[in-house]
């Protein structure tokens, strides 16, 4: 008895599609028992970054106020510190300019006291000048 080849095609390819469904069913079932695995190891993952991270933040939390209290402290400083020069520049603008009034009235009075000086030579000279004058002429 001869078997008919359409039969045996057909069995073939419906235990291949079985076999198929099986397989994809097996992958399936591999496929989420990883998925849940993955999720695991990222939860896992995450407990110890956290617990890692934990002390370092708590460290932070601690240290960030005083820092802030400090660095306010030395703008304050800083501001402090650039009014005081500020009014020493000032103070400076007005000796320079004091000692400069005083260094003219100093040359001013010194050309005047030489010009003192020379007219009384003048005087000198000229009343000598003119008393041997007098002399000469009389």
């Amino acid at each position: 008895m001869a078997r008919d080849p359409l039969k045996v095609l057909w069995r073939v390819r419906d235990k291949a599609v079985m076999a198929a469904s099986r397989d994809l069913a097996a992958a399936r079932e591999a496929e989420a028992h990883h998925v849940g695995l993955l999720g695991e190891h990222c939860a896992t993952m995450r407990r110890e970054q956290e617990a890692a991270i934990g002390p370092l933040v708590a460290a932070f939390i601690e240290w960030l106020p005083h820092a802030r209290r400090q660095a306010d402290g030395l703008h304050r400083a800083v501001q402090t510190e650039q009014a005081r020069v500020a009014g020493l520049q000032r103070a400076l603008v007005v000796r320079r300019t004091e000692a400069e009034a005083v260094s003219k009235a100093i040359s001013r009075k010194e050309a005047a006291a030489g010009q003192v000086t020379t007219r009384k030579e003048q005087a000198a000279m000229d009343e000598a000048a003119g008393r041997s004058g007098a002399l000469r002429f009389a």
